[in-house]
């Protein structure tokens, strides 16, 4: 089993979902640019419609082009941004599967507890409160049920004919 502590210091818990994110990021970032680079392309054309295809996208780079590579450059930025905070969201359901897991396996684990800047901030006491009755035994509120609604009586399904084969 991997130590909890060690996996809650990486920047991704879960790669499956936040791989998914981070390269959703990437996605929509790069078709940002590409569309800012079209119209831009498109709007240059549109400020010197005769002045050919090479001089204006000469002139569009000129003017755009650094702003384009700065975008690109701050890629691996929003890449790790995305990381970090879905870290703060898919972290406190990682720790929350594998205490599970650990119960279902009949171990005793401490109270569950998230970071400061974790999401989720409220379920660890709505486990641990859970968790606790679990363990004390401690008997389940009675459930009110209203039956006067109910149009038909609930018949018992019939019994199978046992068939020799």
């Amino acid at each position: 089993m991997p130590n909890l502590k060690s996996l809650r210091k990486k920047a991704v818990a879960n790669p499956k979902v936040q791989w998914t994110l981070a390269l959703r990021v990437l996605l929509h970032s790069f078709v940002f640019v590409c569309a800012g680079a079209f119209f831009g392309l498109i709007n240059q054309f549109f400020k010197d419609p005769f002045g050919g295809l090479s001089a204006n996208a000469k002139l569009f780079w000129q003017q755009s082009g650094p702003m384009l590579l700065a975008l690109a450059c701050l890629m691996p930025i929003f890449i790790r941004d995305t990381l970090t905070l879905s870290n703060r969201i898919v972290g406190p359901i990682c720790r929350l599967r594998e205490t599970i897991k650990r119960i279902g396996d009949g171990e005793d684990v401490p109270p569950l507890k998230f970071r400061k800047k974790d999401m989720w901030d409220d379920l660890p006491e709505l486990f641990n409160k859970m968790t606790e009755r679990l363990q004390t035994g401690a008997p389940l509120k009675p459930v009110d049920v209203d039956v006067t609604h109910a149009t038909e009586p609930v018949a018992a399904a019939p019994e199978p004919e046992l068939v020799e084969a």
